[in-house]
């Protein structure tokens, strides 16, 4: 079965969009066990995590959190968030559950759902935050998750944006992971990159790691 897996693991380095091969690459690398991820949408990276995750732990033992607002996703908030439109929590449940894995998806707003779940979450191993895309809400999240960071967490930031042009301005983490204290945080930019082509030119989409520092 391990076997299997590696081949499996092997197929989402060659994945696309290409910056998701960052992701199962520091997954594999930092063998994380609990992982917490805001933005599940279909839950199809979810299911990869876990899958990576479990090249190094018995699938019964990892532990995945979804935070999302799944079908309470308004027309409103789908615009404001440049995001898509999710399947229900159930749906969603019912895939993750196959996996083996110990699942918990919780619906609402972060903004709500992370300081109420902080506590009982505690510190966790790899969170990859891929929720609504406003600095606003990038910003409240990466608020809300500093009490699960402890000396060994990966954070993994979606959409950063090497380029800004007027149709992402008010999105993407890159202006607030550049304000982070360099004393406190370390921060790096992952390859490789997502090319998209807009009206203005080419937008160049990146994953970022941070970290607290020792």
């Amino acid at each position: 079965m391990k076997l299997f897996a590696w081949i499996a693991y092997w197929k989402l380095l060659r994945t696309k969009p290409f910056r998701y091969r960052a992701l199962f690459r520091e997954i594999n690398a930092h063998k994380p066990r609990r992982l917490v991820e805001i933005g599940v949408f279909n839950g199809h990276h979810a299911a990869q995590m876990i899958q990576t995750a479990a090249l190094h732990h018995p699938m019964e033992k990892v532990e995945y959190y979804g935070f999302d607002l799944f079908e309470d996703l308004t027309p409103e908030l789908l615009d404001y968030e440049k995001s898509k439109q999710p399947p229900t929590r159930a749906q969603v449940q019912a895939m993750l559950e196959r996996s083996g894995a110990r699942i918990s998806l919780i619906k609402g707003n972060t903004r709500e759902t992370l300081p109420a779940q902080a506590s009982a979450l505690g510190v966790v191993d790899f969170i990859f935050v891929d929720g609504g895309h406003s600095v606003e809400t990038i910003q409240s999240d990466w608020e809300h998750i500093q009490p699960l960071i402890g000396p060994h967490t990966v954070v993994i930031f979606d959409d950063f944006y090497e380029n800004k042009a007027q149709d992402v301005e008010g999105s993407g983490c890159q202006g607030i992971l550049g304000a982070l204290d360099p004393a406190k945080w370390q921060v790096e930019v992952l390859e490789p990159a997502d090319r998209f082509l807009k009206e203005w030119g080419t937008l160049v989409v990146k994953f970022a790691r941070v970290r607290r520092r020792a």
